[in-house]
């Protein structure tokens, strides 16, 4: 046993493996301790997260570049063990070289970035990172309603982008979404009333977000090829035997859709409630218009 390790430990190939061991720790240390300093030192959070994805792919070429010049000596026999092993790991390997493929397409072809808001493979969220194998999401929806986070983290693979259709809610540089909500009326309600209400009202809860849109539409129609769209507040009406159904289309930004309906809904029933009854909230429910006509006989004596 000894002997065997006495042998194993003169040949070569041990000393340089022992060197390329001792040098990929070194630098794993040295990639961590700069990753460190930036955290501490750095406020920004989008300098400070792609201050740290530059150390990590310094550390990944530092790493290569050290492997080459260890193992020089050896290259002359790299086209022979690429054609022992290509057909294998292409084989083995496929979906990490597609994943590879993935973070390519997604980093040169700018799908999307950390922060961006995206839809992939059924999954909504943030992108809090993207590594050359994964997308991490912060995750939105599922069980709790709207956009707002869930607290899971999800792992896609970057191969997915290759075979799934990629939803970007921030990328297009307008980060404003188009949105409806329904508000049912009763039919004796005054339904002019009903909709110069909901109007002016959907105007003035939305003014600030009608501004910022116009001027980030403005901007967003220089650099892309997009027709006029209108940006300003819209009710259309619609009925049946039941109710009057009024729908609000307006703009919201794509963080703030169900507290931008909360503001909308509250607004809309506090100004029906100043009408003392002109416009009433419609309901599913039964109403009773005429009482049938009910005898009683009285009761015979036995």
């Amino acid at each position: 046993m000894t002997e065997l390790l006495h042998e194993l430990a003169a040949h070569p190939m041990f000393t340089k493996l022992a060197e390329l061991g001792l040098s990929l720790f070194f630098i794993f240390l040295l990639v961590r301790f700069a990753k460190l300093i930036a955290t501490n030192n750095i406020e920004d959070k989008d300098l400070r997260y792609k201050t740290r994805k530059t150390f990590g792919l310094a550390g990944y070429v530092l790493s290569l570049i050290v492997a080459i010049a260890i193992f020089s000596n050896q290259l002359a026999n790299l086209p022979v063990l690429i054609g022992l092993l290509g057909v294998g790991l292409g084989f083995a390997l496929r979906e990490l070289i597609q994943s590879l493929i993935g973070w390519a397409v997604i980093t040169f072809g700018n799908l999307y970035k950390p922060g961006d808001r995206i839809k992939l493979g059924g999954i909504m969220g943030d992108v809090m990172d993207i590594s050359p194998l994964n997308t991490t999401v912060m995750e939105c929806g599922d069980w709790v309603k709207s956009d707002l986070y869930n607290g899971r983290v999800v792992y896609l693979p970057n191969n997915i982008v290759l075979r799934e259709q990629v939803h970007n809610y921030t990328d297009s540089g307008f980060n404003f979404l188009w949105d409806e909500i329904v508000i049912p009326v009763r039919t004796d309600s005054d339904h002019r009333l009903a909709r110069a209400l909901i109007q002016s009202t959907g105007e003035r809860v939305q003014a600030d977000t009608i501004a910022a849109a116009r001027a980030s539409w403005s901007t967003f129609t220089l650099h892309n090829r997009a027709e006029e769209a209108r940006l300003d507040v819209v009710v259309t009406m619609s009925f049946d035997a039941n109710w009057i159904e009024f729908t609000l289309r307006y703009l919201a930004d794509y963080t703030r859709r169900r507290s931008t309906k909360d503001r909308l809904f509250t607004a809309i029933l506090e100004e029906f409630e100043k009408t003392e009854g002109k416009v009433k909230i419609a309901a599913p429910v039964m109403q009773l218009t005429e009482l049938p006509e009910v005898r009683l006989r009285p009761a015979q004596a036995e």
